[in-house]
């Protein structure tokens, strides 16, 4: 289903992302072709926001690198990973269908943000509690 979430920049790819709230959300993405080292994630932190819609005010929930919810597990190849406890999950995200994207900020100079993923975040509810 296409995203009915706005435009977005050329560099903000579309994933939807589905999670049960009764698990730690763990999604893990690559960023740009495996192998290629004329960039790294050296220097980035993240910022990736959840809203109901693109036009909120104020997010939901936030994942930043600051506050471990966004971990970078290899700067040369590109790799980072979500990581948020259900008992976050559940507090903030009742069952439903959200919008977020994900930003890349130059941490020398915060002002560069790149976006680099947009989409929907469906949250079902787990049954094993």
């Amino acid at each position: 289903m296409p995203c009915n979430c706005g435009y977005h920049s050329s560099t903000s790819a579309h994933v939807d992302m589905s999670i049960d709230n009764n698990g730690t959300w763990q999604d893990a993405f690559q960023f740009g072709t495996p192998g290629d080292t004329t960039w790294t994630l050296t220097g980035q932190t993240f910022l990736l926001e959840v809203k109901i819609t693109r036009f909120d005010a104020s997010p939901l929930l936030t994942l930043t690198t600051a506050n471990n919810r966004i971990v970078t597990d290899d700067a040369n190849q590109r790799v980072i990973h979500l990581n948020v406890d259900p008992v976050t999950l559940q507090a903030a995200l009742p069952n439903g269908k959200y919008v977020y994207d994900l930003l890349m900020i130059d941490a020398s100079n915060p002002a560069i943000k790149v976006p680099l993923m947009h989409g929907h975040l469906n949250v079902g509810q787990g049954v094993s509690q």
